[in-house]
């Protein structure tokens, strides 16, 4: 065989090779799911019999025992505090907005299928959750609530920043702007990393930047596997903008972590912007608030790469600074 023949050979095998391995490696990636159907509570409430109150929510309390569980519904007062609510020309109006934006929700119950599907396979679980919809009044902090096999979003919490309703919170637009549809599954799937967090043992209390950038890296590696169809803006709340930014500066920001001795920092006020809500971070113009996040996330995915361990394995590591170093992170 000819030095030329003999290179046209080792250069197809290469291709053949590189091609298998990308197939195998977009197999490995696919996944079997079904869509999880959604109940939707706002609806059916807010279209009961406001004359037969207490019959009708008799009734319902067989099909959505989450929501009435332990309500007298003999009690008068409960009764009229429901009547109003129902009748409550707040609640009226969200729900004209919600099933104006939502007349179905099939986009969600295929999204959130398959993200459960894959939190299933790296938790080895089984976990297929009965999802309820609902109108909470506007109930910010309480978007999305995980309880292991009920899962109850606040559907009026996602009507887009500029709807009209949510002036009455004086949320600034760095917060609003993640009161949109794309952002339901992401809290949703961040509500269940808490929760798996919550169920592992942690003997070290949270006391440094470094702990909080890994705790949220940790639930950033999480949404990352459970949304990989998701734009990573989205998955960090970020705009598109703000997500350059932080992939451009990540060794500056680094930088002036280790340098300025943050990392083991214990006095929350001194850098709080770097992971709690913050419309920047004011020594860097141009950075998103909670840039933490995105460092915390790039340590975890190379101590990820490096060690070879499962998600759980991650969740039930405790300590951020073997994390850090086992992570070999040089940005």
């Amino acid at each position: 065989m000819t030095k030329k023949n003999l290179y046209i050979l080792l250069l197809a095998t290469t291709v053949v090779l590189t091609l298998l391995a990308i197939i195998i490696f977009r197999d490995r990636d696919r996944i079997k799911f079904s869509p999880i159907p959604i109940q939707r509570y706002e609806i059916t409430l807010m279209n009961i019999d406001t004359d037969r109150v207490q019959e009708e929510l008799e009734r319902l309390y067989t099909l959505y025992p989450i929501f009435l569980y332990g309500a007298d519904l003999y009690y008068e007062g409960n009764l009229q505090q429901i009547y109003d609510f129902i009748t409550c020309p707040r609640t009226k109006s969200l729900l004209n907005d919600v099933l104006e934006k939502y007349p179905n929700l099939t986009f969600l119950e295929y999204a959130l299928g398959e993200s459960f599907a894959r939190y299933n396979r790296f938790f080895d679980r089984d976990i297929i959750p009965t999802i309820f919809t609902y109108i909470s009044h506007l109930d910010y902090d309480n978007r999305v609530i995980f309880l292991d096999t009920i899962l109850l979003i606040a559907i009026d919490m996602y009507l887009g920043a500029d709807n009209e309703h949510y002036n009455a919170l004086a949320l600034p637009m760095y917060m609003r702007r993640r009161l949109e549809t794309p952002f339901i599954a992401v809290d949703v799937m961040r509500a269940v990393a808490h929760y798996e967090l919550e169920r592992t043992p942690q003997p070290q209390p949270m006391r440094t930047l470094l702990d909080h950038m890994i705790l949220h890296g940790k639930v950033a590696y999480f949404l990352a596997r459970t949304l990989p169809r998701t734009d990573m803006a989205v998955r960090f709340g970020f705009t598109p903008e703000q997500m350059v930014w932080a992939q451009r500066h990540e060794r500056l920001v680094w930088s002036y972590l280790v340098g300025e001795q943050l990392l083991f920092e214990e006095n929350l006020r001194r850098f709080r912007a770097y992971v709690n809500e913050a419309p920047t971070v004011q020594i860097f113009p141009g950075s998103p608030g909670r840039i933490g996040h995105f460092l915390g996330y790039r340590i975890v995915r190379q101590y990820m790469e490096n060690t070879g361990k499962t998600i759980p394995e991650l969740f039930a590591e405790t300590n951020s600074q073997n994390i850090l170093r086992l992570s070999n992170y040089r940005p």
